[in-house]
């Protein structure tokens, strides 16, 4: 079944990246695709004055541009107003039905607001649904940016796809260090390079994003890619991951990750995996961002044999080590 087709709500694509990393580029061109011409762009700027709206050719009837603020700081109210409000013209005939928003953030902003409103808030829960995060990335900065920059390193934490732009001035060997210095801030993210004059990625078309997030094998694959130590050295962004080989009681493990969080609070990006209940046969996926644990979502099947429960941690500024052995003894508590 199309992933689109198990859930009607309107899909939230948001697309994040650093400062002059191609956002805007890109929005170029993914708003000229047709299965983006029932959409909405939402372009979110910082500033009392916004401009890069400007830059959106052909699509002005589509654009809602929220002034004042990025989305994770004052704007964040802004962006649920701004939804519920299109949903509202839609309801009212004011405007045409739309099937999807297209998100870009600002260059110091990353998807972690936006997560948070459509799960938490309960008039964009009943309607819209998180598709997940596309991060565009400076191949030639993406090192030093990731150092220095704590926006850059969550950006790229949560994004279900990284898109490399300036790959034809970095040349192959600086974009394959880049690409290796992301997969060191988030194992087993899909990859793909944006060209000028080139046709884009087909992982940019379609429901690519959705199902990364909803099927069992992409999950399995991304877990399996934190199973090997770290590739190098890193900075700001460390990771882990923790095998439970006893089946977890619910409550319990909702418990426990509700302390750890609490704990770790900012320092946590982001939180994937798969978990074994007693007696459920079935895994359930497990997404979580600083302090926020989403609902848990079923899966149909498990992606391989191996049933038990795997969950990832990405940490910034953290300690990963005694982040790990404090998570791991938690968890095995009875």
């Amino acid at each position: 079944m199309d992933a689109f087709k198990q859930d009607s709500r309107i899909g939230v694509t948001v697309l994040t990246g650093f400062l002059g990393s191609g956002k805007t580029t890109l929005l170029n061109r993914l708003v000229q695709e047709p299965e983006y011409a029932e959409a909405v762009v939402i372009v979110n700027e910082f500033g009392d004055i916004g401009v890069d709206h400007h830059l959106v050719r052909n699509v002005d009837d589509r654009i809602v541009l929220l002034e004042g603020g990025c989305i994770c700081c004052t704007a964040s109210g802004g962006l649920v107003d701004t939804l519920r409000d299109l949903f509202m013209l839609v309801v009212r005939r004011r405007i045409k039905p739309f099937k999807r928003v297209l998100l870009e953030t600002t260059g110091l902003a990353g998807p972690a607001s936006v997560m948070f409103s459509l799960r938490h808030d309960p008039f964009l829960a009943e309607r819209y649904a998180y598709h997940g995060a596309i991060a565009m990335v400076d191949a030639q900065h993406v090192r030093e940016q990731l150092m220095v920059q704590p926006e850059a390193a969550q950006q790229i934490a949560l994004a279900d796809l990284v898109v490399f732009s300036k790959a034809d001035l970095a040349g192959q060997v600086q974009l394959a260090s880049a690409m290796r210095d992301v997969a060191r801030a988030n194992p087993g993210v899909p990859m793909c390079v944006v060209r000028r004059g080139e046709p884009l990625d087909e992982r940019l078309h379609g429901d690519f994003l959705v199902r990364e997030r909803r099927q069992a094998a992409p999950l399995g694959r991304w877990l399996g890619a934190f199973a090997a130590p770290p590739g190098g050295p890193h900075p700001n962004v460390a990771h882990f991951s923790l095998n439970l080989s006893v089946p977890l009681t619910r409550g319990m493990f909702l418990a426990r990750m509700s302390e750890i969080q609490a704990a770790y609070d900012r320092g946590i990006l982001r939180i994937k995996g798969l978990v074994c209940f007693e007696a459920e046969a079935l895994p359930w996926a497990v997404h979580g961002v600083h302090r926020q644990l989403y609902p848990l979502e079923a899966l149909p099947q498990w992606p391989g044999d191996d049933r038990q429960s795997r969950l990832v941690f990405i940490l910034r500024g953290l300690d990963r080590d005694a982040v790990q052995a404090d998570v791991a003894r938690r968890l095995q508590q009875g």
